[in-house]
């Protein structure tokens, strides 16, 4: 399919050497693609790239963006008209960025909204090249990733069933199936086959603005993954607790609960920043007899100054790094790793999990070796 062409004209006083020379300059901005066809300024095109994507992206994604516009971008470039805007400039705001505080890696997330939105301009015919393709937004450095070992990972489950069940499910199951933590709590029991010891994955509750929107996953993809015997326990135990808290409770289950509630019912799923905060409060007192002894001899002694061993610095979506992580470290195919854990492409899994995959690598080199012989 071949694209429309676009005319680009140009007015000017002058005869036929005039027309040459402004045609000559014509022709050098189009090629260069620093011809402009718009008066709109960077703030009008960001409003239409939100309005627009509210149809098309979930509306957490939606809040985040104009969150972070509001916050920097507009009051920083909002009144630069998009043909004025040059890399120069970008350049400058991710300096001003940084130097006041921001991370690279917020700073870059604020360059990926400003190049998403000029690629739709461009798409749009507003202007004819992307600026931000010739910005240089800073480095961002992929942190190290940091799973739990089993031992912690039983260990984290017992001490939150001790004072909130419904959490030490969701890092059960977080582990077991490595589903997103709004792809959790957007489980209902529906979803859920106890006897072949399949869980459903079809749906994501995320939050925004205070308000619970639920919709598709996050590759708009449903998938159904196996659990173990392990795994069905930790259902059978959950449901027995739902259905004794609704008895003493005496309010009945929904016709079709929420396998993560806190009510009583299960007509209200929990609220995945809820498992957020109250996992990193969990990891806190997990490591808070350590971080007392280090203190009887350091009163200065920080979380980070505790040796690895004795360190908790787990985030709730780490318990999905644990499952793909454990998974490819004992050699299951790097597809259907992918495929379990929602990935849009195997590809993508093993660019995020390359470093667990060493030891495949030494098997793999053990294999060679076994079928190569020196003479």
């Amino acid at each position: 399919m071949t694209k429309k062409p676009r005319q680009a004209t140009r007015t000017f006083v002058g005869g036929e050497r005039a027309a040459a020379k402004a045609l000559a300059a014509l022709v050098t901005e189009v090629e260069s693609g620093k011809f402009k066809r718009t008066k709109a300024t960077v703030g009008q095109l960001l409003d239409k790239w939100l309005e627009v994507g509210e149809a098309s992206h979930r509306p957490r994604t939606v809040y985040e963006n104009r969150r972070k516009i509001e916050a920097r971008i507009r009051p920083l470039l909002g009144d630069v008209r998009l043909d004025k805007l040059e890399a120069e400039t970008l350049d400058a705001a991710y300096r001003r960025w940084l130097a006041e505080g921001l991370s690279p890696a917020t700073v870059h997330k604020y360059h990926s909204i400003l190049s998403a939105a000029c690629r739709q301009a461009v798409k749009w015919g507003w202007i004819d090249r992307a600026p931000t393709e010739r910005a240089t937004p800073p480095s961002v450095n992929r942190k190290e990733m940091v799973v739990p070992t089993p031992e912690q990972l039983s260990a984290l489950v017992k001490a939150a069933d001790a004072e909130d069940p419904v959490l030490a499910a969701a890092v059960a199951l977080a582990a077991l199936t490595g589903a997103r933590r709004g792809e959790l709590v957007a489980l209902r029991w529906s979803d859920v086959d106890m006897v072949r010891g399949r869980i459903r994955i079809a749906r994501s509750l995320t939050v925004a603005g205070g308000e619970q929107h639920t919709g598709l996953t996050k590759t708009h993809a449903s998938r159904e993954i196996a659990v173990g015997p392990i795994g069905v326990e930790v259902l059978k135990r959950r449901w027995a607790y739902m259905v004794d808290l609704s008895a003493r409770a005496d309010s009945p289950l929904v016709a079709d609960p929420y396998v993560l509630s806190y009510n009583a019912n299960g007509g209200l799923p929990a609220n995945p920043d809820t498992f957020t905060h109250r996992f990193g409060r969990l990891c806190e007192i997990m490591e808070k007899p350590a971080l007392d002894k280090a203190r009887k001899t350091n009163p200065k002694a920080k979380r980070t100054d505790l040796i690895p061993g004795k360190r908790w610095p787990f985030r709730f979506h780490d318990l999905r790094h644990f499952s793909v992580t454990t998974l490819i470290a004992a050699g299951v195919d790097v597809r259907t790793v992918a495929e379990r854990h929602g990935h849009a492409r195997a590809t993508m899994t093993l660019d995020l999990y390359a470093h667990a995959m060493p030891e495949r690598d030494r098997e793999a080199a053990g294999l060679l070796e076994a079928a190569f012989t020196l003479g």
